[in-house]
């Protein structure tokens, strides 16, 4: 018998919940340092993943054989994506949060309660919880602390140590890209200034052999939005570089050949105006945001044939200034002049304000942050390596997780590990002053605030969390479970620690997706439902 087109309660509760159960049981595995591994099947003949990263594991799942339960599975699914892209860390303890909340609040609600007053409860409770998470939040200090957060995400000791020194350096605006290695390999690279995805036009600019790579010093600088190829564009270009005290040139475009190239390689050589010549190569919409930001760092004027400014027509005042400019055949570095500090002040704080005003899941926001770190000086580039691609790729999604994670950890400062933050706040949850239905969401809250530590005990191969959580509550604040060791520590002190930030997030998160099931009465069918790898 075909399932109805539309589902009511009490239907709704039993099937959603189930749906919510299966996607959270899976997830709540790979909460913890001694996390288990979830084997997904691959299509095609292909050989099945080895997952450990909660975010990874709900997008693999696309739907449950049960329509109605479905609906359950896919609120979670969205739920831990949310939270992957705000804050790259903490998908696990939002699923296995909200999963308890959700328990707890249905049999209330099976008790009589009414959803309404049980969501007001849980708000209160929740902004209860998010102060205490303040007053406790200690200040990032050095690097050992920053170690030991990415330690807590990755259990990697030695990428840690590495992640830990890059934040320390670069600061909470920081962007890392991650180059892979196909043998075993870490280590890390800055770039002072910003990076350009660029090529040198010709291996004949190239100043440092060994590099291979162009590198000039305090150099004019012009930009070009547009294609440059004939000889009689680049000569007033040059004629005004070999006038400068330094005679020297960096020329920026989409693309720099023929005659042009010839004769730009002709004056390099013969040392009458050295030269870097690169062409940008993003995509045209990338590029001009390139260009863009270019002419903030460099005080230089763009060009381009669509606003009537060909690079023949170029005047001394459309030069800009580079203190240090270095380009090879992926990529250019640019250092801009101190004279120009006000106006990149301007453009980050314009960046930062464009950054601030869009929800998580916006895709502009990766290339924004992008934009902000190279103009702030705060570039590098992680390099990760192992011998398998499957090893390659679980590095790979650690070292992600702990670069979104950390950032958050600068700004919001970190509290003890291990779940037991959200254990110290039960206290301040409990002290909520309500009544009636509005109190029993408060204590929903404060029996879910439990679940995270229990259940990274239970991932420990511990028969009795409830003992050991006991114990914790015994010793007091701030004592939790060394899952790794098998013994009672203070977290703080063992240096187990969470981003602040990060179980903000989770919470909040779990919260939302939690009290918008509880209130879901009806489940409309679609006849021919889509299937999407988003979540």
């Amino acid at each position: 018998m075909p399932k109805p087109a539309v589902l009511h309660s009490p239907d709704v509760e039993l099937h959603l919940k189930r749906g919510f159960d299966t996607m959270a049981n899976v997830l709540a595995v790979t909460l913890g340092p001694t996390q288990g591994i979830v084997l997904s099947e691959a299509q095609n003949d292909a050989r099945p993943e080895l997952l450990t990263d909660a975010a990874t594991i709900a997008r693999r799942i696309l739907a449950l054989p049960d329509r109605s339960e479905d609906v359950g599975a896919m609120l979670l699914r969205n739920l831990v994506w949310r939270m992957q892209l705000k804050a790259g860390d903490g998908c696990a303890t939002a699923a296995v949060l909200a999963q308890s909340i959700l328990n707890h609040a249905y049999r209330y609600k099976a008790a009589g309660a009414n959803a309404v007053l049980l969501q007001r409860g849980l708000k209160r409770a929740a902004e209860a919880t998010l102060e205490a998470l303040r007053q406790m939040a200690q200040s990032v200090d050095d690097e050992e602390d920053l170690t030991s957060v990415a330690e807590t995400i990755t259990a990697e000791p030695d990428l840690s140590l590495i992640l830990g020194e890059m934040f320390d350096i670069l600061g909470p605006e920081a962007y890392i890209n991650i180059e892979d290695y196909v043998a075993p390999y870490l280590e890390r690279e800055y770039q002072e200034g910003g990076r350009w995805t660029g090529r040198l036009s010709s291996p004949y600019l190239i100043t440092d052999p060994a590099r291979r790579r162009a590198v000039l010093t305090n150099c004019p600088v012009a930009l070009f939005a547009g294609p440059v190829s004939d000889i009689e564009e680049v000569q007033p270009l040059l004629q005004l570089a070999a006038q400068t005290s330094s005679k020297r040139l960096v020329l920026l475009a989409h693309e720099i050949k023929g005659a042009a190239l010839t004769a730009l390689v002709a004056n390099h050589q013969q040392q009458k105006v050295q030269t870097i010549a690169v062409e940008l190569r993003r995509p045209a919409g990338k590029r001009r945001t390139d260009f863009e930001d270019l002419a903030v760092l460099t005080g230089a004027t763009v060009l381009a044939p669509e606003i009537g400014r060909p690079l023949v027509a170029i005047k001394a005042a459309d030069l800009g200034v580079a203190r240090r400019a270095e380009a090879d055949a992926d990529s250019m570095v640019v250092v801009g002049d101190p004279q120009y500090a006000v106006a990149v002040r301007q453009q980050i704080e314009q960046l930062q304000g464009r950054i601030q005003g869009l929800p998580p899941e916006d895709e502009a926001l990766e290339e924004l942050r992008f934009r902000l770190a190279r103009l702030s000086g705060h570039v590098a580039t992680l390099k990760i390596g192992a011998f398998t691609k499957a090893a390659r790729e679980a590095m790979r999604q650690k070292a992600s997780k702990a670069l979104r994670a950390l950032p958050l950890a600068l700004q919001e400062g970190v509290v003890a590990g291990g779940g037991v933050a959200y254990l110290d706040c039960i206290p301040a949850v409990r002290a909520v002053a309500a009544q009636g239905e509005e109190a029993w969401g408060v204590d929903i809250l404060a029996r879910a605030l439990e679940e995270p530590f229990r259940r990274i005990v239970t991932n420990a191969g511990v028969d009795s969390p409830a003992a050991v959580l006991a114990e914790s509550r015994r010793q007091g604040q701030g004592t939790g479970y060394d899952a790794l060791r098998g013994r009672m520590v203070n977290m703080t002190e063992a240096g187990i620690l969470d981003a602040a930030g990060v179980l903000r997030l989770a919470l909040m998160t779990a919260v939302s997706g939690a009290a918008m099931a509880l209130g879901t009465e009806t489940i409309v069918h679609k006849r021919r439902p889509e299937t999407s790898l988003e979540p």
